[in-house]
């Protein structure tokens, strides 16, 4: 593989999970900061996050994408140049409103609700009742991306972000090619990572909304969370080198 090649990878589910397994990976990655850059991609808000990376002792990322990929920072924790601005006229307080009198759907605490991502707790939802919500939005002028995970957990957002519209405009940015960008995940709320032409790899545990929704090509480790992550890198690696 070629130079600046870059990891992003989710972490609830993914590289978190099994303590070992991070040990593991952090080690490895301690040795190989000058070849790799690392993106945390999560659905996690930015306090969230950094109190994870406390906690959990998580190698140090060069860019963070939190709350499902609406907001981009540098490594230094600044926004992320021209992120934000594309989305200035949205505002996930008109999708709340509209949304409000869905009754299978419950608004998620305070903390998990953003100016760029309306979130809600919606157990069990089916092909109909997506479509009844992107109907309702449409209707009211709203365009926005709806992201559903863990047969829980939706998300509406702008449309034009999420965790692959970010990795994409990393990579970018740095002048990485989409075959030195390596992407991580187990559930629906990755599956944009999968969509970009990056290198892939779901772990063991990932979730049927992930495996079922991704392309033949992407490589479905044998080992789960960091474990499956680093033969994520050990296959692509092979594969690129032969």
């Amino acid at each position: 593989m070629g130079a600046g090649r870059i990891l992003v990878t989710d972490l609830d589910g993914t590289l978190l999970g099994d303590d070992g397994a991070l040990a593991r990976f952090a080690s490895w990655y301690a040795t190989r900061r000058d070849g790799w850059r690392l993106v945390y991609a999560t659905g996690r808000s930015r306090e969230s996050l950094e109190r994870l990376m406390r906690q959990a002792r998580l190698p140090e990322p060069d860019a963070l994408s939190v709350s499902v990929g609406t907001e981009l920072y540098d490594r230094d924790g600044m926004p992320w140049p021209g992120w934000e601005v594309r989305f200035a006229d949205w505002d996930a307080d008109q999708v709340r409103r509209v949304l409000a009198t869905i009754d299978w759907l419950q608004p998620q605490p305070a903390a998990a609700q953003t100016r760029l991502k309306a979130s809600f707790n919606a157990p069990g939802l089916g092909t109909a009742e997506l479509t009844f919500l992107r109907t309702a939005l449409g209707a009211a002028g709203i365009d926005a991306s709806i992201v559903y995970s863990s047969s829980l957990y939706l998300d509406v957002l702008p449309p034009g972000s999420g965790k692959g519209e970010g990795a994409t405009v990393v990579a970018r940015a740095w002048g990485a090619r989409a075959v030195d960008v390596l992407v991580f995940g187990d559930s629906g709320n990755d599956l944009q990572l999968f969509q970009q032409g990056f290198l892939g790899t779901i772990v063991a545990n990932a979730l049927p909304e992930l495996t079922a929704g991704v392309s033949p090509e992407t490589y479905r480790s044998p080992y789960p969370f960091a474990d499956g992550v680093l033969d994520g890198i050990r296959y692509w690696s092979r594969l690129e080198g032969s």
